[in-house]
């Protein structure tokens, strides 16, 4: 099956995700209106917080603001197509992974069919607010600079993705990786709204070459923000978010390619 073979059977499935979804309106609307929520709570800790400091160790309410946005927003869009992947226990445990196994398709895409989260629709379209907000009072913006914006977006979603893909492939061998998801989730929580020049240079380190965080926000803010010198980058930032986005794609493909050759069952 070819590519667009895929992408038709993908929004056919998902198609019918939604119908199922909307059997219970309530829950589906109030779902999007709970995770936005805790989205707008997050941008409203940052402005509380620079009232009383108006500058964080060299960084405005609007620069940390544009850096949360571009985090929030690449977490968003990968939740809606990739949470799935932190229910990868379940599947393996209970042999539910196997009937992906027989079937003729590729397993990832078979997996992410599963189910599409509409939950992170309202946090993604409240962070692109608060990145247009604060974008406005940073610089000037003209369509190469805006075109610049979405694929670096684009690159902090696939970082995204592949690090969920790298903790979800631990799972064929361990029979779990609930842990590691939730290891990750505490650190995003933490540190995401955040530039990661608040924090000590070995953190900086983890945050962009073993669990690369800072690819889903900091990194591509600063060099939208013309504050590249603030990155241990400096003006070769752009490159390093594309070289990084094309890395951890691959790598965390491999993983779990070669997990899944690996897999013998569950009860192996």
């Amino acid at each position: 099956m070819g590519f667009l073979g895929y992408l038709s059977l993908y929004v056919r499935m998902q198609h019918a995700n939604l119908r199922s979804r909307l059997m219970y309106p309530f829950n589906f609307f109030f779902g999007i209106f709970a995770v936005t929520g805790s989205g707008a709570f997050s941008i409203a800790f940052l402005y509380v917080l620079t009232r009383k400091i108006p500058v964080l160790a060299g960084w405005s309410f609007y620069e940390v603001v544009f850096i949360a946005s571009m985090s929030m927003i690449s977490y968003s869009v990968s939740f809606i197509f990739f949470i799935q992947l932190q229910e990868i226990d379940y599947y393996i445990r209970f042999a539910e992974f196997d009937r992906i196994l027989v079937r003729p398709l590729n397993p990832l895409f078979q997996f992410i069919c599963k189910r599409i989260n509409v939950n992170s629709v309202g946090p993604t379209a409240f962070a692109t607010g608060t990145l247009i907000y604060s974008g406005y009072h940073l610089r000037d913006w003209d369509l190469l600079s805006i075109l610049l914006t979405v694929l670096l977006l684009f690159c902090g979603t696939v970082v995204c993705t592949s690090i969920l893909l790298l903790i979800a492939s631990v799972a064929f061998r361990f029979l779990q990786s609930g842990g590691l998801f939730e290891l990750r989730e505490a650190i995003y929580d933490n540190v995401s709204d955040f530039p990661i020049t608040f924090f000590p240079k070995w953190f900086q380190a983890f945050l962009t070459f073993v669990l690369p965080q800072g690819f889903m926000g900091f990194y591509p803010a600063v060099y939208l923000i013309g504050r590249s010198d603030q990155s241990m980058f400096g003006n070769s930032v752009l490159l390093a978010c594309l070289v990084a986005t094309v890395c951890f794609a691959l790598l965390s493909y491999y993983a779990w390619s070669r997990a899944i050759r690996s897999y013998a069952g569950a009860g192996s």
